[in-house]
């Protein structure tokens, strides 16, 4: 495996040689990234994502196999609290290959498919807790950690005339 690193580039190449050359049927990788080659203005990842993995050549296509396990801190989609959790992500990707090619690449590059497999599999709307109460929507306080006597319901203006009909139905 190869890693090569630059300002905010990560490369991951792993040398897939002995597979295409069907010496071998598959190979296992494992390593560490740093926290902040996955890190942005969302997701501030705290700890090296482990990246344990396999491929494996069955008839004509690579079958690559893929584990990682890191914590990060994220804000919360209900009090925008920030909270910390670990995160176990695993995926599969299948590369066809091509006997037909004249210049079949030894190497794999395993950058982004680690990357963007771990973005998707973020939670679109992490929360704190599954019992978040989140923000008073009057007076914006953190109603899990305070209590506020506003009044719940609050009705949108522009429905007011659906309140009407049920009105007159009564």
């Amino acid at each position: 495996m190869i890693l090569f690193a630059s300002n905010e580039v990560v490369i991951l190449i792993i040398n897939i040689s002995e597979l295409v050359n069907r010496y071998r049927s598959s190979k296992t990788f494992e390593f560490d990234l740093k926290p902040e080659e996955l890190s942005d203005e969302h997701l501030k990842v705290l700890t090296p994502i482990n990246v344990k993995g396999s491929v494996k050549l069955v008839n004509d296509e690579l079958i690559i196999d893929i584990q990682t396990k890191f914590s990060a801190e994220l804000n919360c989609s209900r009090c925008t609290s920030k909270f910390i959790d670990d995160y176990r992500f695993e995926f599969t990707e299948a590369l066809e290959l091509k006997d037909n090619q004249e210049n079949i690449n030894e190497h794999l590059d395993l950058t982004e498919l680690i990357r963007d497999n771990i973005l998707i599999n973020m939670p679109t709307k992490p929360m704190c807790s599954q019992d978040c109460k989140g923000l008073c929507p009057v007076c914006g306080i953190n109603k899990n950690t305070n209590d506020c006597n506003c009044e719940s319901e609050q009705f949108d203006p522009r429905l007011s005339v659906l309140s009407n009909l049920l009105n007159e139905d009564e």
